[in-house]
């Protein structure tokens, strides 16, 4: 056979070989990737079976925490309308109302247990509890809540502790709410200026009021009082030249459906005026002829 002859013959030869090695080939890779997967499901299957077991039970298990804290806060919420309905009902109830406030703050879930810790603070000093309110305050005051509420907190113990308290104490209590940025930041400088003219240290006092004058955005009444309060140092007035004492409003923090959330000053009376430079001086008529 000539070579002419046998090329041909070749090219045929190696069409036909070409795809069956290739073939066998394959057929070899495929055998021994599904060796592979065997021998790996066999070694790793317990562990896959329990990831995802626990995965659909983690799932799961949120699923139902997340509804169950969504009907504990709901009960909270219910809790604290009835104190509502009960002190609407029974005004002169508040002993009952409170010790139920109490629990609330123990038991509830969500934001519920700090609003009720501070309802109650607020009708024990209203009951003349004032150790058991200032008690709560406090503890709000150190806890871990929002730095917003724990500032008011402090506040709130530091105006029924304004008359009693010596100058040091307070000093604690205001001195970091006074020298920081928070929302309660002039009422801190209004109760410490206070502390600091019960102590006869006028000077000190003028000071912390000047600072409220000048700050912005402090609320008008703060700034009347203020005004008014460095109009009587600056007159040489003592405490014990005003009766009665100046009281310390803080703005109002209403909550639906049970009043104030925290304790409002008692309207005042004529013999206890609201302006702290005393009543409005009556003008003798003059008698007729």
């Amino acid at each position: 056979m000539s070579a002419a002859q046998i090329q041909p013959v070749a090219a045929v030869s190696a069409h036909f070989e070409g795809p069956r090695v290739s073939d066998v080939f394959q057929e070899v890779q495929e055998e021994y990737r599904r060796q592979q997967l065997t021998e790996a499901w066999a070694k790793y299957r317990i562990p896959i079976i329990a990831g995802t077991a626990a995965l659909i039970l983690g799932v799961a298990g949120y699923q139902g925490w997340t509804y169950w804290q969504g009907k504990q806060v709901e009960q909270s919420s219910r809790e604290l309308e009835a104190v509502g309905d009960l002190m609407r009902a029974k005004p002169d109830a508040q002993k009952d109302a409170a010790d139920r406030l109490a629990k609330l703050a123990a038991s509830g879930s969500g934001g519920y247990p700090l609003l009720a810790r501070f309802q109650e603070a607020g009708m024990r000093a209203e009951m003349r509890d004032m150790k058991a309110a200032i008690v709560i305050y406090d503890d709000i005051a150190r806890s871990n809540s929002d730095a917003m509420f724990r500032e008011l907190a402090a506040v709130r113990a530091a105006v029924l502790l304004s008359e009693t308290e010596p100058l040091d104490k307070m000093k604690a209590r205001l001195e970091p709410i006074a020298n920081g940025t928070g929302p309660w930041k002039a009422t801190g400088q209004e109760l410490l200026a206070y502390a600091y003219w019960r102590a006869n240290k006028p000077a000190d006092a003028i000071k912390l009021y000047d600072e409220i004058l000048k700050t912005e955005n402090v609320p008008n009444g703060t700034k009347q009082r203020a005004l008014e309060m460095k109009a009587v140092l600056k007159a040489g007035l003592k405490v014990s030249d005003v009766r009665p004492p100046p009281r310390v409003a803080l703005p109002d923090m209403p909550t639906p459906d049970i009043g104030p959330l925290l304790l409002q000053p008692a309207t005042p009376t004529p013999e206890q005026p609201g302006s702290l430079l005393g009543p409005t001086p009556t003008v003798p008529t003059t008698p007729t002829p």
